[in-house]
């Protein structure tokens, strides 16, 4: 039998734990569907290589618009992914490129190299870059490298959830990811017929800041599910500041692409 001293004293340590779990804004119940679900997302056949045209279009606040060209290619080594996007258009940027690492092993980081031609060198990322802008878009480099399924938590919104489209909020596990990828929360939109997300709505770390994505248009190709054009606005305080939209025009599943193509020195000649 407890004694009233001891019975105070759980009492007590139970009150405290329940506080910090009240206070702590990284502590979620983890939710198995919603960690199924982005697993499904991250895990999607993408087909074994591709090759793509990608247009950029930048508006900032006053309306002001910027254009850009890119070539995207995508090889998968078993598991693990690898992707390099350099730029086509316009001439000053022309080979400024990013080459990606996404491990499928979640205990080895992502590893990502930047080249810029004025330079003349190839640059690795660090950790701490990943929430850094590519190229003036609302696009960061972590944002192109894809988020890691391990570093967040699950919840799935039954309220906002429908038959064929599921809201999953995302949770950084602690600081050093907030930090790493600049951002509080994510809430996904996702397609889980296709095991694509539709939307997502973006926290920024910095107080006001919300991101808005979406993409549309999906067509299947080689089995492989695609959309047209995706869009990310950029808000602050509820205001819009800039956007940058995404079309796609040529894209090629499962073409021959060599496997040296993914190297620091393929980076390097897809600038010249």
């Amino acid at each position: 039998m407890l004694t009233t001293k001891n019975a105070t004293c759980k009492k007590l340590i139970s009150l405290l734990v329940f506080t910090c779990l009240s206070l702590s804004p990284f502590v979620y119940a983890e939710d198995d569907q919603g960690r199924r679900i982005m697993s499904d997302v991250d895990d999607r056949y993408r087909g074994d290589t591709w090759v793509m045209d990608v247009y950029l279009l930048l508006t900032d606040e006053d309306g002001n618009e910027r254009e850009r060209t890119l070539k995207m290619l995508g090889n998968m080594f078993g598991k693990d992914e690898k992707t390099l996007s350099y730029v086509l258009e316009p001439a000053r940027l022309r080979g400024t490129g990013i080459l990606t690492y996404d491990w499928a092993d979640p205990e080895r980081g992502n590893e990502s190299w930047l080249y810029l031609p004025d330079l003349g060198r190839v640059t690795r990322l660090s950790t701490a870059s990943r929430s850094d802008y590519f190229l003036g878009t609302d696009f960061t480099y972590g944002d192109l490298e894809g988020l890691e399924v391990e570093d967040f938590s699950y919840e799935v919104d039954e309220n906002l959830s429908s038959e064929n489209e599921v809201v999953v909020i995302a949770t950084p596990r602690n600081r050093d990811i907030v930090d790493q990828y600049g951002y509080t929360k994510v809430q996904y939109w996702v397609d889980t017929e296709r095991d694509v997300y539709t939307k997502a709505q973006y926290w920024l770390k910095n107080e006001g800041w919300i991101k808005y994505y979406s993409q549309f248009d999906f067509d299947q190709i080689d089995g492989v599910w695609v959309s047209a054009r995706e869009q990310m606005i950029m808000t602050r305080n509820n205001q819009r500041v800039h956007s940058t939209v995404i079309t796609r025009g040529d894209i090629q599943i499962n073409s021959e692409v060599p496997d040296g193509t993914f190297t620091t020195n393929g980076l390097e000649r897809a600038a010249q």
